[in-house]
């Protein structure tokens, strides 16, 4: 069995001629859309990729500021440690009694009939018998 061609001629009105109008419309508007829809998509890509970038630096900023904080919080504390210390030291240096017991210790001041012996000090006995 072969098959039979068909001579099939179009009609050619005005009904036929403009629904190969609409369609050919319809196409074009879908390629349209079909653009418009990829440059948004592009669009939006973009804008996400550029605020997760902003964000990735804002988060390792943030990081590195707690870091920082960290570090200054330990320097504080050691600060505010060695600022007592020296607050205690001011007071007792307005101790008579104190400034005299450190006169004698340090400058080897000695009151009216004391007699002041040196001792070495571990340190120094270890530095001579390394010598």
């Amino acid at each position: 069995m072969k098959k039979e061609q068909r001579n099939v001629t179009r009609i050619n009105n005005r009904y036929v001629q403009n629904e190969t109008v609409m369609k050919k419309q319809r196409s074009r508007r879908r390629v349209a859309l079909f653009r418009r829809l990829l440059i948004i998509a592009a669009a939006i890509v973009v804008v996400t990729g550029g605020l997760v970038y902003v964000y990735s630096q804002q988060v390792s900023l943030l990081h590195a500021k707690e870091n920082e904080k960290v570090e200054l919080d330990k320097k504080s504390l050691a600060v505010a440690k060695e600022q007592k210390e020296l607050k205690s030291m001011i007071n007792k240096l307005h101790d008579d009694d104190y400034i005299a017991k450190l006169a004698r210790s340090e400058y080897f001041l000695s009151e009216k009939g004391e007699i002041i012996f040196n001792i070495p000090d571990d340190n120094e006995k270890k530095k001579e018998s390394s010598n």
